[in-house]
């Protein structure tokens, strides 16, 4: 496995980003071509074409909602809650109980820090109100994070 890093940390399912998505595009795209072809012709014909279109960008949306809703938000909380722990864990304290008070963005994106640098971009990040991206750019050493959904 290569080392994550910034440029390579996102993650694509490939059934669904390499395979289903752009079939569904494709019947899209054929099924609007049928309707606007044949819109002065044959008004079932279009009627057929464009409840199919109807159809395929409702299948696109609810699989794309539903895939990632459940999973991305059980995966938020445990994120949240494996920071909690490792603040815990580096300080003894509870990260409820200090001064640092994060958004749920940032909180994401400090959990790419190794635990030596974990405090000094905590204090950079409070001081400085850095958002995800400047965070994950001042990254200086790199912790995976590979069981992600």
């Amino acid at each position: 496995m290569s080392h994550q890093n910034l440029k390579n940390h996102r993650k694509y399912y490939p059934l669904h980003h390499f395979i289903f998505y752009p079939v569904s595009l494709v019947l899209l795209i054929v099924s609007l071509f049928q309707v606007f072809k044949n819109i002065n012709h044959n008004s079932s014909f279009v009627m057929i074409w464009s409840a199919i279109s109807a159809v395929v960008v409702l299948m696109i949306v609810l699989s794309f909602m539903l895939r990632q809703h459940y999973a991305l938000g059980l995966q938020d909380r445990i994120i949240i809650n494996e920071f909690k722990f490792r603040y815990f864990a580096l300080t003894g304290n509870r990260l409820e109980n200090s001064t640092y008070q994060f958004s749920y963005a940032q909180i994401f994106a400090l959990r790419f820090v190794e635990d030596e640098d974990l405090m000094e971009l905590m204090h950079q990040t409070a001081q400085n109100d850095w958002s995800s991206s400047t965070i994950k750019q001042n990254i200086k050493n790199w912790k995976a994070d590979d069981k992600r959904i």
